[in-house]
């Protein structure tokens, strides 16, 4: 999926929380658009900080078998959104 069309879901107004699907069946909850991080070839995910809301508490790479704390999708792994 090219960054485009990820930052075009991102920018909508209002915003709507939307699922990220990857191509290994992965899921990402995405419930503020501050939680993703696009760049030209990856997105970086984060999860929700607990008392901060827009913040994130943790980012993780799906691809490192979400253990790591810092974490970047390539983006030819975005498949839809839901």
């Amino acid at each position: 999926m090219p960054p485009t069309e990820l930052l075009a879901v991102l920018r909508r107004r209002p915003f709507e929380p939307f699922r990220i699907i990857l191509s290994d069946g992965a899921v990402y909850d995405i419930l503020h658009p501050d939680l993703v991080l696009v760049s030209t070839a990856s997105a970086h995910i984060g999860h929700p900080a607990v008392d901060l809301p827009g913040a994130a508490g943790r980012i993780r790479h799906p691809e490192a078998g979400g253990a790591t704390e810092s974490v970047r999708e390539d983006a030819a792994h975005l498949r839809h959104f839901d």
